[in-house]
């Protein structure tokens, strides 16, 4: 079934339909709102996809310095709108708002085929992602 959406800039995005879009996808189910607050406001860039009655389908952000990088932070769409051409649009959002600026991507799993059908390619040089979890 086919899903109309209208794609928005900005941060009207609830964090309890955020949680739930997040859990819908896999991505977890032990959010709060002080965190998902903090993440939303943190980024410079947030783009959201609604269906025909409201609800939350598709969510990306992004960081950028508007000279140099743009870190995708997160993009998800809601499994029963995927495949639809909603996270293409939103990630156009971000390719919009920081034209000419190289935007890397953590490609999980199965997204690798998704970046690279959007034109994405992987570096000749290996990168390895590294993180630091502080307590």
């Amino acid at each position: 079934m086919r899903v109309t959406y209208e794609i928005s800039t900005g941060l009207g995005v609830q964090w309890q339909e955020l949680a739930n879009l997040f859990k819908a996808v896999g991505w977890g189910t032990d959010y709060d709102e002080a965190t998902i607050h903090r993440s939303i406001e943190a980024y410079p860039h947030v783009a959201h996809a609604r269906d025909v009655d409201g609800n939350l389908v598709g969510y990306v952000t992004a960081f950028s310095d508007g000279a140099f990088s743009t870190m995708l932070g997160e993009l998800v769409v809601h499994p029963s709108a995927q495949r639809q051409g909603i996270g293409r649009k939103l990630l156009t959002t971000v390719e919009t708002r920081f034209p000419s600026v190289p935007i890397t991507v953590k490609a999980l799993g199965d997204a690798k085929i998704f970046f690279e059908a959007c034109g994405y390619r992987v570096p000749s040089a290996e990168v390895t992602p590294m993180f630091k979890k502080m307590k």
